[in-house]
């Protein structure tokens, strides 16, 4: 099976980013050690990433959304051919996704 190529778009990444920020204000050496498993985490979609299950998101998205539970949040993707976008990454709290929410295009 080939390698994807994990791609996060701008709007995962300042999620990340906001997540850690959070939790730096907490512990700055959990902060540290949450991020680098969360890009663990993404690099774990270059393998299978069909493994992951459907999103409830995905009923209002054309695509298949699907998640991937890293803790407490929830990193939503799609697979387009070998390459695998990341969405978003949600605490698992958050409400999920609402329709005006769901524009995963590149701004």
């Amino acid at each position: 099976m080939r390698d994807h190529r994990v791609e996060p778009t701008d709007k995962a990444l300042v999620d990340a980013g906001e997540a850690y920020f959070w939790i730096n204000e907490q512990s700055e050496g959990i902060a540290l050690r949450w991020y680098e498993g969360l890009l663990k985490a993404f690099r774990s979609l270059e393998k299978n990433p069909l493994r992951c299950p459907l999103a409830p998101e995905s009923a209002f998205f054309e695509e298949e959304i699907r998640q991937l539970i890293y803790g407490k949040y929830r990193i939503l993707f799609t697979v387009e051919g070998e390459t695998v976008f990341v969405l978003r990454v949600r605490h698992g709290a958050q409400d999920y996704l609402k329709l005006e929410e769901n524009d995963t295009t590149e701004e």
